[in-house]
């Protein structure tokens, strides 16, 4: 079977938020939410290593669970906002302005 566009954000929102590092990045993004954070902000918070953080950041990204703020001085959790629905038929994804 094919999945459509939504079913595979559906699934990489899944996968990113697989491991603990991942979700704890996107809640402290979350907590300061307008605002942005640094990797050296993210790596302070979590006492992780700097690459770590960014391979996390990417795949957050992919996931579009975190953007790039405009400035190129951080990250911060997206904008629009997610809503999965799990029912009889699998998981939809929606998406909400």
């Amino acid at each position: 079977m094919r999945m459509n566009a939504r079913e595979l954000n559906c699934h990489k929102i899944c996968e990113a938020l697989r491991l603990p590092t991942r979700v704890r990045i996107l809640q402290e993004l979350i907590k300061a939410y307008p605002n942005r954070l640094t990797i050296s902000k993210l790596q302070e918070i979590t006492s992780e290593p700097r690459m770590t953080i960014w391979f996390h950041i990417n795949k957050l990204r992919e996931s579009n669970l975190v953007e790039l703020d405009g400035s190129r001085r951080g990250f911060r959790a997206a904008t629009r906002a997610l809503t999965i629905r799990l029912n009889g038929n699998g998981i939809r994804l929606e998406e909400t302005e």
